[in-house]
């Protein structure tokens, strides 16, 4: 036992011995890693010797197939499929050939509109129930765009008799009911707030009962254009009150920021659906006034549209809380401009009113927050706004010849064009267009060719420009010289389907063509196709018109529908087959 103990200590002892060497190495090591200093990653040199083919280039550009591809994935076959019921309705109201009575024409219009609306209701839960998010959503923001249509076909049916105008809109009411919760009890993803849905029975309600307030109303009144009586003023109540009060719910909408909750990564989709169905309130006022001879006045749009931009600086401030300064600074100057609007009226009411309310608006901004520099300027803008548009007896007439402040105005316009043709700047490209189809409105005046001449300059002024521009510099320039393409030729194929002549197309397009051709000769490259495509639609417009005149026997409203239709199923066909031709997920769109 003895001779056991002691050869335990001796093995206890040894133990100890190597724990504490062991210990010491992993400190002297230790210590040699702090103080020696990191060696640098050595970068291989580039080879001198390598052949010019192996230096990195920038990637090629996508082909003409890929953004074919990407306008499909956006299914426009929907969208032009709506646009040409409507017109079809249009021809057909007009077409004496086809349904030459009204009430046959009524009938086809409003069966043909509720019948499409349904089968958008129904597409759109069918796409919805396969997880086609992005062309379910459109189908059901088209359904609430056509949702108030009927009450403007049941408009004209008041002018061929007042006793089917109850029934027709009661039916169409209770239909847009049904349609709206059929899309709300199919798809689940569409969840909208709950205050939603009253605020858009109120604008269901006030869009059924306008046809019938103006056809009683029409009953006592003698004349057309006139500017008294119930009529009249009932009209004028609509447009300042009703309607800004309608525009002012949308600040009874939740406005909450963005989350990751898939059903509420949306927050803006109430406030559209509220949108479509406002626009559809102001169209719909619009016929009214002219089946009842009722004048649409600048200053009648100005209230509501000062409350809209009112809301919209609340909306956005709400969603997006690290809005950038310059945004909330044009958010907050834009209802000052929308002021101006109703400074045409003589007596100028709405002006002085609604200046009022901003002076208001704008010192209380100021007062809760002293930081608000703006705000303070713009009360002072507000406030001079209100001596300068006091009431006058006598306006001012302008002089048609030229004066000294149009020449020197006509020389700086000059000057700041040739420092713009210097600069490879898009912005200063846009201004420049701007300002040349302000000088062609002022050189022209009064010409029934002004407005197209001038949008005819500053749109070839403009994608000449863009000849000199860096589209990897400057983000979104090559979107911006596409759609200046667009507008140009479609304002041409406008002017000539208004009278225009052959030459007066060619005088724009021909010297962009002509200066497309040079820059091609001097900088030994070709510039982007976009220009010289758009200047040959523009040429080709004058054919193109005469071309579309010999289609003018067929029954273009009946062809109209039937093409609406074969549309909406090339739109279906498209949404049902996109996973294969398009790579994108579908489940990026979520409702």
């Amino acid at each position: 036992m003895p001779r056991l103990k002691s050869l335990a200590r001796r093995m206890l002892a040894i133990n100890r011995c190597f724990l504490a060497r062991a210990r010491k190495l992993k400190l002297k090591r230790l210590e040699r890693a702090m103080n020696e200093e990191p060696e640098e990653p050595q970068t291989p040199k580039p080879d001198s010797s390598a052949p010019l083919t192996q230096v990195e280039t920038q990637p090629p550009s996508p082909p003409l197939a890929y953004w074919l591809r990407r306008f499909l994935a956006c299914n426009p076959f929907y969208l032009v499929s709506a646009a040409l019921l409507l017109y079809g309705f249009y021809r057909v109201s007009v077409d004496p050939t086809f349904l030459s009575e009204e009430r046959a024409q009524l009938t086809f219009n409003f069966t043909s509109l509720q019948f499409y609306e349904l089968l958008l209701v129904i597409t759109a839960i069918f796409l919805a129930r396969r997880r086609i998010w992005y062309d379910s959503a459109l189908l059901v923001g088209l359904e609430n765009l056509l949702v108030l249509v009927p009450f403007i076909l049941i408009s004209q049916a008041g002018l061929i008799g007042t006793h089917n105008l109850w029934p027709l809109c009661v039916v169409g009411g209770l239909l847009a009911i049904l349609r709206f919760c059929g899309l709300k009890l199919f798809i689940a993803q569409l969840d909208l707030p709950a205050r939603l849905l009253p605020i858009g029975l109120i604008v269901l309600t006030v869009n059924a009962a306008l046809p019938v307030v103006y056809r009683l109303l029409h009953e006592h009144k003698i004349g057309t254009k006139l500017e008294v009586g119930a009529a009249y003023y009932t009209n004028e109540y609509i447009w300042l009150l009703l309607v800004p009060a309608l525009c002012a719910l949308a600040n009874l909408l939740p406005a909450t920021p963005q989350t990751g909750d898939l059903r509420r990564d949306r927050p803006w989709f109430p406030l559209g659906f509220l949108g479509l169905w406002l626009l559809g309130t102001g169209v719909h006022l619009y016929c009214l006034g002219y089946v009842y001879d009722f004048s649409l006045r600048p200053e009648l749009l100005a209230p509501a549209t000062w409350v809209l931009l009112w809301s919209l600086r609340r909306w956005v401030g709400n969603i997006v809380p690290q809005l950038p300064s310059a945004w909330q600074g044009a958010l907050l100057i834009a209802p000052l401009l929308a002021t101006l609007a109703a400074a045409s009226q003589p007596t100028r009411e709405v002006f002085l009113l609604l200046t009022i309310f901003n002076a208001a608006i704008y010192g209380g901004i100021y007062f809760c927050r002293s930081d608000q520099r703006l705000a303070l300027h713009l009360l002072f803008i507000s406030l001079a706004a209100l001596i300068g548009g006091w009431p006058e007896d006598l306006g001012r007439r302008m002089v048609a010849e030229f004066s000294r402040e149009k020449l020197i105005g006509a020389a700086a316009a000059a000057y700041f064009l040739l420092c713009a043709g210097l600069s490879r700047n898009p912005k200063l490209g846009l201004l420049g267009a701007l300002v040349s189809a302000t000088v062609t409105i002022g050189v022209l005046g009064g010409h029934p060719n002004t407005i197209h001449s001038a949008a005819q300059i500053g749109f070839a002024f403009l994608l000449l420009h863009s000849l000199r521009w860096d589209d990897l510099a400057h983000s979104g320039a090559a979107a911006l010289r596409l759609f200046t393409g667009m507008l140009w030729v479609a304002d041409a194929w406008l002017w000539i389907h208004a009278g225009g002549m052959m030459w007066m197309a060619c005088a724009a397009a021909g010297p962009v063509v002509g200066i497309y051709l040079a820059a091609r000769f001097f900088r030994g490259c070709w510039g982007p196709r976009v220009i010289p495509i758009a200047a040959l639609l523009v040429m080709l417009a004058s054919p193109g018109e005469s071309f579309a005149s010999r289609l003018q026997a067929t029954p273009v409203g009946l062809l109209a529908v039937v093409g609406s239709f074969l549309l909406f199923g090339l739109g279906t066909l498209a949404a049902v087959t996109k996973h294969r031709w398009n790579k994108a997920e579908n489940d990026r769109f979520p409702l």
